[in-house]
């Protein structure tokens, strides 16, 4: 299934068709420079945008042509890391070569369970009847920064992290290492994929330029190894901002339903809620029965239109008031029901419009009492419009169907997605709050809010045994890395 040149977005989507064709620089310049820098992230996000990396058979692929990389160069690697350290072959071996060849295959193995549907049973009174589960995506366009001291090792464990929960990713090798910076550009343009994975800088003189040049790109993740001195600037941080979030109503869809919650969930604090619905996508085939239900529940919740105090939020300033009625003068779409103010009380009728998607009151987060609906074609139509937008904090959407609903899933980014219903994921204490790209970073609510600001430190305590050292201190850890001791490595890892 398509949406006019480009795959439908889920796991089991085939790679989408001419996806880098009119690319300039990925895959086309074998070396980049500072000025290919935006130029080469477009393309990356342009990449993650038709779908390319979502398919699981995509990311499989290039897990084991990852592998492939590293078991085809041990030399290379061994020769690159001496080069530039002059370490020991066992250490590095270990580090640089077996470690993430573990890494990999664990990965390849798990893959399917990682990216798996996870199932949220826990009950909750507030939003009974329904069922709950997580659903893996991912964030978009990711950049590696690696450093220097274990080269191969974290740029590749990042690397093969971000490939297999789906993004694309850049790597900026860490030039210090000169010789294994080259050689991993080198490799990676050879064994992966350019649209999924690319490399910039092994070719530029030092970090700083290129490194700063990346950061005023825009990446959903960026993924740093280096010094406090500069890893402060990245900090992790918790953040809930909100967008515009989106109403899906499908052609099969309970009207009726959808209009009487997205109503409630609109109007609820005078539209002042970050997880408000922000606007509505309906198909064109039950527009006019939706337009008319919402204003018969704006009637109904609200019979004095909310003029009582008390019955409706009111508007919380005077400096927003005025951003309302601005946008209320200039919507140029058709009232529905509503569009009565008065500035002096702060209060705003419940308010629908019909609108297009050019109007004002589609532009930015509205935070007031006004629902604008758009008329689109079929899902498809919305689910393209949405993803022109940026990541909102919340998505809804109404549908009888599992496939359309999942369909409305795979094809699109959200912090959170209710399916039949407004708010609801936002009030289940087992499921995490948080934003995606725009809207936030980070999560919380129940166990969740812990793990947000918790270091989980793995701690280890070796046990000592009277066994003169034979398991619990064993010779082949310590230098100098004779052929037997490398030989004895190399079979306990493949335990592993």
């Amino acid at each position: 299934m398509k949406y006019g040149d480009i795959s439908v977005n889920c796991p089991t989507s085939r790679e989408p068709l001419n996806v880098g064709e009119d690319f300039k620089v990925v895959g086309r310049k074998t070396q980049l420079q500072l000025a290919d820098i935006p130029t080469a992230v477009a393309e990356m996000r342009a990449s993650f945008d038709a779908g390319l990396t979502l398919p699981l058979k995509k990311r499989m692929e290039q897990l084991k042509a990852l592998r492939r990389m590293m078991v085809d160069n041990e030399e290379a690697i061994k020769q690159a890391v001496v080069a530039d350290l002059g370490r020991p072959w066992g250490e590095t071996m270990i580090y640089d070569f077996m470690l993430p060849i573990i890494e990999i295959e664990h990965t390849i193995a798990q893959l399917n369970d990682m990216t798996a549907k996870r199932p949220v049973g826990d009950f909750s009174l507030l939003s009974f009847p329904s069922s709950q589960w997580l659903q893996p995506e991912p964030y978009g366009v990711v950049l590696v920064i690696g450093t220097w001291n274990f080269p191969v090792m974290l740029s590749i464990t990042p690397l093969l992290g971000a490939i297999a929960a789906g993004n694309t990713v850049v790597v900026k090798p860490c030039n210090v290492a000169r010789h294994t910076s080259k050689l991993q550009a080198e490799l990676i343009s050879k064994y992966l994929d350019p649209r999924v994975v690319t490399t910039i800088g092994s070719d530029i003189d030092g970090d700083r330029h290129t490194t700063s040049a990346l950061l005023n790109e825009k990446f959903d993740v960026v993924f740093f190894t280096g010094s406090p001195a500069v890893g402060k600037h990245l900090s992790k941080c918790i953040l809930e901002l909100g967008g515009k979030n989106p109403v899906v109503v499908a052609a099969d869809a309970d009207v009726e339903k959808a209009a009487k919650t997205v109503v409630w969930a609109r109007l609820m604090n005078g539209g002042q809620q970050c997880v408000s619905p922000d606007y509505v996508l309906c198909c064109q085939e039950v527009a006019p029965q939706f337009t008319a239900a919402c204003a018969k529940y704006c009637k109904q919740m609200y019979p004095d239109a909310g003029r009582t105090p008390g019955n409706m939020g009111r508007i919380v300033g005077d400096t927003q008031m005025k951003r309302l009625v601005q946008l209320l003068k200039t919507h140029g779409g058709e009232v529905v029901c509503g569009g009565e103010y008065d500035e002096a009380e702060r209060y705003i009728a419940p308010t629908v419009v019909k609108v297009q998607r050019s109007s004002s009151l589609m532009q930015d987060e509205i935070f007031g009492p006004i629902l604008p609906v758009c008329v689109v074609k079929d899902v498809p139509e919305a689910l393209a419009y949405i993803r022109t937008r940026p990541k909102p904090l919340s998505m809804y959407v109404y549908s009888s169907s599992t496939r359309v609903q999942d369909e409305c899933l795979a094809n699109t980014s959200a912090g959170g997605v209710t399916i039949n219903g407004c708010l609801f994921h936002a009030g289940h204490a087992s499921l995490p709050f948080g934003g995606v790209g725009e809207s936030g970073q980070g999560a919380y609510h129940g166990k969740h809010t812990i793990e947000s600001f918790q270091h989980l430190k793995p701690c280890l305590s070796r046990t000592a045994l009277p066994d003169f050292g034979l398991l619990s201190d064993p010779f082949f850890l310590y230098p100098p890395w004779t052929s037997l001791k490398i030989g004895v490595f190399r079979q306990l890892l493949k335990m592993v």
